[in-house]
């Protein structure tokens, strides 16, 4: 195995360890969130944080990506990008902050979510002056891994320490920026340890480069938030929050597989980087890639299919199990998500960022259009397929581009084995329709698996082969010091 594959797996090894584990501390307070404030007011969380997040696109402007690509690149101008992009974030943040407010001020939402909305305005803050970005350009990604767990682990803490009463939930958005606030300090003690002091730098020649840059990827991150955000927004506006308290529980087991392919994303992107001269690089590193994404998301989808109200009954309690249908639909944006993130990554790395971002402008017309037509009259589950359409839509486009601009990559091959390990899979979860949640995940996961080996979908030779030759390397590869690589 080569050494961009090998550094690929040990900074994906230790990325996974530590952001699992922070995606469950998420999931997990999100749980209690949701027990202990119920479906209005969880609802009500769900939608000041997702209208909020649209003001936080100031601070983030496609910023983190670009500064990803570039310290991936130029490694020894480090420095000068951490400190005109901190310095350019922080006035964005403050540009933010004033911008809430006054929309705020002529919102018609009771004061209790105008709050909600203002309090969720300090994570502008906390993202300004977050270097998660620097530590994914230089591979350093067990900084990545510990901040993450020290944010979610803080937040969840606070959850349990300090939420007891549904009239408490205001506090939710200042635990979340406590968190995100330690995370963001620990990766600046971080990178002055390791690379130097930091300064900020005031070049505004130099901002309006970085922002023409970064921008095509910030504007294509906004209209990716459209068909992430937009449908809880608009039932924020159109449905009761109990509604929307529905909708949101489906989609935070949602979220919790999202982060993890997010956190596959986020690794990939530097590997994709260094391969974009070298074809037959990209089509190894896209080729495995693909195969296993697949290997293990499509079973999530189809058995999902199967398991969603036990799912919603046993996580969020019985209150909760209205958001069954939506989560049906959902599951499928997982292996969408896992499938396409090749190809955006290729785009992206290539310099295809407008190209990128005319598709996301495409996508999210669709989603909205949809979002339109379908909450309405189906709520939650209109907004769960206008979701699922944008998806597949953006899957579509971009993968034609990617064929038409840089590369053929294949998708089609390894489809067939899962799909064919997933038929006992099936059939297991409709024996066992009655049976406890535990069983029926145990079961089907362990006949999918077995399917899988026999179909040829899994080659336990061929990963222990890989794990021998790239066990050596993970220490090594994890420790390297950024002039190192």
């Amino acid at each position: 195995m080569g050494n961009h594959a090998r550094r690929f797996l040990a900074n994906f090894s230790i990325l996974v360890a530590g952001d699992v584990a922070s995606k469950f501390l998420l999931l997990w307070a999100s749980v209690r969130m949701a027990h202990v404030v119920g479906t209005s007011k969880f609802g009500d969380l769900a939608f000041a944080l997702a209208f909020t997040a649209y003001f936080s696109l100031l601070v983030s402007q496609g910023l983190g990506n670009y500064g990803v690509q570039e310290v991936a690149r130029h490694p020894e101008r480090t420095g000068e990008y951490v400190g005109n992009i901190l310095a350019l974030r922080f006035c964005a943040s403050l540009l933010a902050a004033v911008t809430l407010l006054a929309t705020v001020a002529l919102l018609g939402k009771p004061a209790e979510v105008k709050d909600l909305i203002l309090l969720y305005g300090l994570l502008f803050f906390s993202s300004a002056f977050s270097l998660n970005w620097v530590f994914q350009g230089m591979e350093q990604m067990k900084f990545v891994a510990t901040a993450t767990v020290i944010s979610q682990m803080l937040f969840a803490a606070l959850i349990l320490v300090f939420l007891h009463q549904p009239s408490q939930y205001a506090w939710v958005p200042v635990f979340q920026f406590c968190g995100e606030a330690l995370a963001a300090l620990f990766l600046l003690i971080a990178y002055v340890r390791r690379v130097g002091p930091i300064r900020l730098i005031f070049d505004f020649p130099s901002w309006v480069r970085i922002w023409k840059e970064s921008l095509p990827i910030g504007l294509s991150l906004g209209l990716g938030m459209v068909l992430y955000n937009f449908d809880v927004v608009l039932m924020g506006f159109m449905k009761a929050s109990d509604e929307v308290g529905q909708y949101s529980a489906a989609y935070r087991i949602i979220n919790f597989f999202m982060g993890l392919l997010m956190l596959y994303n986020v690794n990939l992107y530097p590997a994709i980087s260094r391969s974009r001269d070298h074809p037959a690089v990209l089509r190894r590193i896209a080729d495995r890639s693909m195969r296993y994404t697949i290997l293990f998301t499509l079973p999530v989808a189809v058995g999902g299919m199967f398991v969603a109200r036990p799912i919603m009954g046993w996580i969020f309690g019985q209150q909760f199990l209205d958001g069954a249908g939506a989560l049906r639909i959902l599951l499928w944006i997982v292996p969408i998500l896992a499938g396409r993130a090749v190809y955006r990554a290729t785009l992206l790395s290539h310099g295809l960022q407008r190209d990128f971002l005319w598709i996301a402008l495409w996508a999210a017309a669709v989603n909205t259009g949809f979002n339109l037509a379908l909450i309405p009259r189906y709520s939650y589950l209109g907004a769960a397929a206008a979701t699922l359409i944008g998806e597949l839509l953006v899957f579509v486009l971009v993968y034609r581009r990617v064929a038409q601009r840089v590369v053929t990559l294949e998708i089609a091959s390894h489809l067939v084995r899962p799909a064919l390990a997933c038929i006992p899979m099936i059939g297991y979860l409709i024996w066992q329709s009655g049976g406890t949640l535990p069983v029926l995940v145990a079961g089907g996961g362990a006949i999918y698996l077995i399917s899988a080996w026999l179909v040829g979908a899994i080659r336990p030779r061929e990963i222990l082969e890989e794990l021998r030759r790239t066990g050596p390397h993970v220490r090594a590869e994890a420790e390297k010091s950024p002039d190192q690589l």
